[in-house]
């Protein structure tokens, strides 16, 4: 296992699967090349992940591994049910607050066969709707600033990131009334990533994404980045109704495939990959084919192939 790769700083050029001239606006400048809000919605598809159970279809789906018969459904070869990678049982309460949401309560709450942190929509156990990127919280994420979208408060302070989605060309605000203003204020107004935020944001970034909920998808026409946070429509299935973001260069997390991480949104490995590759002394999770890797410690969520702890710092 590596180190988690972060190369704060770098250009949009870093990326294996680089995007177009949109998708390298500077986020600190609010402007874009020609200052203004992008208007061109995403490819109305679907992912090109694939699994091994499915498919080119419309629907987001996941690799299964069925179990013996014992009833107990989790897929270790000693129960009857199916489960898809990930930790083949409820990732429990939510540690900011105790309570237990859709994402860590065991059920499928979307019945797309796909339960807890095996749900791809699902971004940590501080998310109570499997059917979208949005977490469900009230006020959570839906503000014009944000800060760390995964960590569930929904509030800036204690070394939190800051950014304003107004400042964002892309306009990735334009459904919870956060639309694109850009002008001095933004310019005036860079994204705020203090060390803190680097340190305790970017423990639980996904492989992909940077620490606002700016994550890259493959799509039928390529690489794009969405906002998580677009609306309760947006998921895998509905990459249409997402909207467009900049990353901001210095949280991103981005992926590596050809050192076997496993990127946002994808639910098989790399070609030629055994198990992902994940921060130094994090447990991989989400290895159909290796039972021993599939179950995550009590309190430890399964994001993009790694078993990550979402306890809030001290």
């Amino acid at each position: 296992m590596r180190a988690r790769n972060w190369l704060f700083g770098l250009t949009c050029s870093v990326s294996l699967l680089a995007l177009g001239p949109a998708g390298c606006t500077d986020p600190g400048s609010g402007e874009s090349e020609t200052g203004e809000a992008s208007e061109e919605g995403l490819p109305s598809t679907s992912t090109s992940t694939s699994t091994s159970t499915s498919e080119t279809s419309s629907d987001a789906s996941t690799s299964t591994t069925t179990g013996d018969g014992d009833g107990d459904g989790d897929g270790d070869g000693d129960g009857d049910g199916t489960t898809t990678s990930g930790t083949g049982g409820p990732a429990g309460a939510c540690p900011v607050d105790g309570n237990t949401y859709e994402c860590g309560d065991g059920i499928d709450n979307d019945e797309d066969g796909a339960t807890d942190d095996n749900d791809p929509e699902c971004t940590g156990p501080c998310d109570d709707d499997e059917s979208s990127f949005q977490t469900g919280i009230n006020g959570d994420n839906v503000d014009c600033k944000q800060d760390c979208f995964f960590d569930g408060n929904s509030g800036q302070g204690g070394g939190d990131c800051t950014w304003d989605l107004k400042c964002d060309p892309e306009n990735p605000g334009a459904n919870i009334n956060c639309e694109y203003t850009g002008g001095n204020s933004c310019n005036n107004k860079p994204p705020s990533t203090p060390d803190t935020c680097i340190e305790n944001c970017g423990a639980i970034t996904p492989n992909g994404c940077d620490c606002f909920g700016c994550c890259e998808v493959d799509t039928s026409e390529g690489p794009v980045y969405i906002f998580l946070g677009s609306g309760p429509d947006c998921n895998l299935a509905n990459l249409d109704q997402c909207q467009s973001c900049t990353p901001v260069e210095d949280c991103l997390n981005p992926c590596d495939p050809t050192d076997c991480e496993l990127c946002f949104g994808e639910t098989e490995l790399p070609p030629g990959c055994d198990e992902p590759t994940c921060p130094d002394g994090a447990q991989a999770c989400g290895d159909s084919d290796n039972p021993d890797a599939t179950t995550c410690p009590d309190g430890l969520f399964c994001i993009t192939g790694c078993c990550l702890d979402f306890t809030p710092p001290n």
